[in-house]
């Protein structure tokens, strides 16, 4: 590989056109703003943040190790459906997920995620900046939702932990999925997947110091005869992946006002026309994702016409 100094790089990213001199004091303070959306702190960066932000995905943080058996999340050409669909011919499930995910996720273990990963990493000179590269990276000593370097150093953050229970379930014949905070398991026995809760609550607080932990409070057992819900799909009976009956009666609800009564549907699925309109296309797109058929369905029953036009949000609409 040849590395070369990180402001070397960044002037010829940019044809020397961009400077950040926020990297040599590592204060971002007024290079974002922050909004509560569903209860949630989300930080929103300035256009300067999310230009550097790119760089260092493209340059440090889409170099570190992420386990790419077991973790689905924020990766290209993998989604929720691969993380669950491997899943589909097992019997008994496990499911849970991490407390307060990003937030848990301090400085320390940014720094030291970073570090054991010199040998990947394109800069030459990461050790003179990495204080300062942590700080842009995080908010109040931890790692913020909505930035976009949030989701890569989660992935990384998490590398050792997912190494470690890919070989447990390995050697207990169990199958593993993460997906960003969501952590299944399953198995064709009831015992292990029963056992693996335990095991994975001690080895997430060991490999993080007592940092992260699993939420207890979601952690849920089901077997097949039940219902298998896992990331808003189900696993039908058949091992087929496919969208919660909930959902496409909802959907449906939807299309059945549309063709019927607009002021009824932007009622139910506002708050405004447009807004609708966009909530449409994103469920139509994301059950073309999970489970193509069920649009083929939706084609039958309300015509193709309305169906492939709020999945391509046409301007006919």
């Amino acid at each position: 590989m040849n590395k070369r100094p990180l402001k070397e790089l960044l002037t010829a990213m940019h044809q020397g056109k961009f400077e950040f001199p926020e990297l040599d004091t590592g204060d971002i303070s007024d290079l974002y703003e922050k909004k509560i959306y569903n209860d949630r702190e989300i930080h929103i960066p300035n256009k300067r943040l999310k230009t550097f932000h790119s760089f260092l995905n493209l340059f440090l943080l889409e170099h570190l190790h992420t386990n790419n058996e077991v973790v689905f999340s924020y990766r290209k050409g993998v989604n929720a459906v691969d993380a669950v669909s491997k899943h589909a011919s097992s019997k008994y499930f496990f499911q849970t997920d991490i407390t307060n995910f990003f937030n848990s996720i301090d400085t320390d273990l940014v720094t030291s995620t970073i570090l054991n990963n010199i040998e990947t990493c394109p800069i030459s000179d990461i050790k003179n900046h990495i204080t300062n590269i942590v700080k842009i990276l995080t908010i109040n000593d931890s790692v913020p939702v909505g930035f976009s370097t949030s989701p890569l150093l989660s992935n990384a953050c998490l590398f050792n932990f997912d190494n470690e229970l890919q070989k447990y379930c390995i050697e207990n014949k169990l199958t593993v999925s993460r997906y960003s905070d969501d952590i299944i398991i399953s198995s064709l026995e009831k015992s292990p997947t029963l056992e693996a809760e335990i095991y994975v609550a001690r080895l997430l607080s060991e490999l993080t110091n007592n940092k992260l932990s699993i939420n207890k409070k979601k952690s849920k057992h089901t077997q097949t005869g039940n219902k298998i819900k896992l990331l808003g799909m189900v696993i039908l009976p058949n091992g087929k992946v496919s969208v919660d009956i909930k959902f496409k009666r909802d959907t449906e609800v939807k299309l059945h006002f549309y063709l019927t009564d607009k002021e009824k549907f932007n009622e139910i699925a506002g708050p405004d026309f447009d807004s609708a309109i966009e909530r449409m296309s994103g469920q139509l797109n994301y059950y073309n994702t999970v489970d193509p058929s069920y649009l083929d369905k939706l084609r039958k029953k309300y015509g193709a016409t309305i169906v492939d036009m709020f999945l391509h949000k046409s301007d006919k609409l």
